[in-house]
């Protein structure tokens, strides 16, 4: 009998502070991580497959949990893609930027927030994102050549998504910002009918208004093939 990770041993150890010190990692990658840290502490185990991946996340959360740290693994819908995300949960997460961007970046990515929490979609121009520097309070000022390279910051950080000149929330926003967005901007944030969580992008019915996490929808539809809402029967394309 193979001999598996102990309950909690260097591999849990050295995956946590992959975690932190990426934040945001691929589920492939983390794997590769993951494999990688097997054949180094524990070269007698199997290779791990996503499901062991799943249970280390998991006893590294309860080990972690004691500190409000989490390791929170995230379905992002507009590119079908998962990641795990490394959260601290005992501060803000504007208070914790504070430390990496001066307050007049820092102000630059609050109202890229609030004006995609406002726009339908939740996607805005990237020209569009760059124009608010001019309204940013006096005393704050940000060129735009700072703000473009900011936004690219922020994009390779998970915080913000760009894709074909549009500005979107990326997934590292979606995990540490939506209990804040969904306080300062109750009528523009959706929650998910099934997961009830947050719903920053999903798919939407077609013959009702309602939205519906793609991950969600996937899972529902598996017992049941109509909407959850107009209990019409489910069309609209999960790819």
């Amino acid at each position: 009998m193979i001999k598996m990770i102990s309950a909690y041993s260097n591999v849990h150890r050295a995956f946590l502070q992959s975690c932190v010190l990426h934040s945001i990692i691929p589920t492939d990658q983390a794997l590769k991580v993951l494999t990688h840290l097997i054949a180094k502490f524990t070269p007698n185990d199997p290779p791990p497959t996503e499901e062991r991946l799943l249970e280390v996340v998991v006893e590294i959360n309860a080990r972690i949990g004691r500190f409000e740290q989490r390791v929170i693994r995230l379905e992002y819908d507009p590119t079908l893609t998962t990641y795990f995300v490394f959260t601290n949960l005992s501060d803000t997460p504007l208070d914790r930027l504070q430390t990496t961007y001066p307050e007049a970046e820092l102000s630059f990515f609050r109202m890229i927030l609030h004006e995609l929490a406002r726009t339908d979609g939740h996607r805005m121009g990237q020209i569009d994102c760059l124009n608010l520097t001019t309204k940013l309070e006096p005393g704050r000022n940000l060129t735009k050549s700072r703000a473009e390279v900011l936004i690219q910051e922020l994009q390779s950080a998970g915080y913000l998504a760009l894709e074909k000149h549009e500005v979107g929330f990326g997934p590292r926003t979606m995990v540490e910002f939506d209990r804040y967005l969904a306080n300062n901007f109750p009528d523009q944030m959706q929650h998910c009918r099934l997961c009830k969580e947050v719903l920053f992008y999903g798919v939407n019915c077609t013959k009702c208004p309602e939205m519906f996490h793609k991950v969600c929808m996937k899972k529902y539809l598996q017992r049941l093939k109509k909407c959850p809402a107009c209990k019409q029967m489910w069309t609209a394309s999960l790819q």
